[in-house]
């Protein structure tokens, strides 16, 4: 499948995100009697009153529509083609948005695949998510994210009522994205070792706490994060590419989670740190 296939096949997921939210008192039962949680507050759906979340008092939400609009409206004034996917996540307390540019693209290393810039938005009204803009590369045949260390390209705002975000680092985004098409080009020309892999896993999978063996790691995403470098091993060979991809691919599909969405952002939370310290080998 070319990539122009591939990029035909994307297509809008729309979805209802710019209703109405209302921050009300909270309050609980106890034996029939009506309690008021003085130091708590609850937002709801003010157009179907449904519950989303509480919070402290000092809480000041920020709106899907205050987050996700203007990210739109700048992507709009560039003039190149794209779609936008929303997803809403229990009834609405959580938004994940994905605006992926069809035309602000290249091959990948191996020459299997094709990467396209998306700019991911989150938001939340329960507490899971921040305000989170994450600006970086979609691998169109595999939906792998492509993680990035730079700060510019990963935002994050405390809900306080406002949305500070500077838009410009959209633009700036774009350009850490073309330049990483010979950085992953060189990923593809160095090998790696298994031990290499070993030393990756072992911080990705890093538990505070040690299991029954005594190891200080989850070993069942341990032995996952293996079965992956194993499978692209043998399809791109063994090398920083190869490798990248085994950690995005566990990043952007996590099985057997309670909640996906936040593993997600955890997981990739966690490549972040690794790629941005000075001992990191993507550096």
């Amino acid at each position: 499948m070319n990539h122009m296939t591939q990029l035909a096949k994307l297509i809008d997921k729309p979805a209802e995100y710019n209703f109405p939210i209302e921050t009300i008192p909270m309050k609980g039962m106890c034996d029939d009697k009506l309690i008021n949680c003085d130091d708590r507050v609850m937002i709801i759906r003010a157009d179907t009153e449904e519950y989303l979340g509480n919070h402290s008092k000092s809480y000041r939400p920020v709106t899907h529509a205050k987050v996700l609009d203007p990210v739109i409206s700048i992507v709009d004034s560039m003039n190149t083609p794209y779609i936008t996917q929303v997803n809403m996540i229990d009834n609405g307390a959580m938004m994940e948005a994905r605006i992926i540019c069809k035309e602000i693209c290249f091959d990948d290393p191996a020459m299997q695949d094709y990467i396209a810039f998306q700019i991911t938005v989150r938001n939340s009204y329960n507490g899971v998510w921040s305000v989170m803009i994450q600006a970086d590369g979609l691998r169109l045949w595999c939906m792998n994210g492509c993680t990035t260390p730079d700060k510019i390209a990963n935002y994050r705002q405390k809900h306080n009522g406002h949305f500070n975000y500077n838009f410009d680092h959209i633009k700036h985004s774009i350009n850490l994205f073309r330049d990483n098409e010979p950085r992953f080009r060189e990923w593809y020309n160095t090998k790696v070792k298994d031990d290499d892999a070993i030393t990756l896993f072992d911080k990705l999978t890093w538990t505070p706490k040690p299991t029954v063996d005594g190891r200080y790691r989850n070993e069942t995403q341990f032995v996952n994060l293996l079965g992956l470098w194993g499978k692209y091993e043998n399809q791109i060979g063994k090398n920083k590419w190869a490798l990248y991809n085994a950690v995005t691919h566990w990043i952007s599909h996590p099985q057997n989670v309670s909640s996906t969405n936040k593993t997600i952002v955890e997981r990739n939370s966690k490549m972040l740190s690794y790629m941005s310290k000075s001992d990191s080998m993507f550096n």
